[in-house]
């Protein structure tokens, strides 16, 4: 039972949602026909040992260049620090200024 009040309650608020249509057993048989499809274009053992191999090529390069950008992170930030300790607050400035400009023209491709 409502007891009758002077101050009106908001009402809930209901959530509609009307879901679209979505056949995943339709999907799955497209992305098997796809799959085949691409298999079916690298005919012989040879060519299939090629693709393998240049896709573990690609990783290794990948791979190099990551590590070689971590190292050269860590030894700037010690370097930094060393810095810090060294000149003070100076290098704390210099480093607030160099990186953003460098990251800055890295992202927009000058150096390539």
């Amino acid at each position: 039972m409502k007891f009758p009040s002077l101050s009106r309650m908001p009402n809930y608020k209901r959530f509609n949602f009307e879901p679209r249509y979505y056949d995943s057993v339709r999907e799955d048989i497209q992305n098997r026909t796809e799959r085949i499809k691409h298999e079916l274009k690298i005919t012989s053992a040879s060519d299939h040992r090629e693709h393998i191999k240049s896709a573990f090529n690609n990783r290794a390069k990948r791979q190099k260049s990551s590590d070689l950008m971590q190292v050269l992170l860590i030894i700037l930030m010690l370097g930094a620090v060393g810095g810090w300790l060294v000149f003070g607050n100076v290098v704390l400035y210099i480093c607030a200024i160099v990186f953003p400009l460098y990251f800055f023209f890295r992202t927009r491709k000058f150096f390539q």
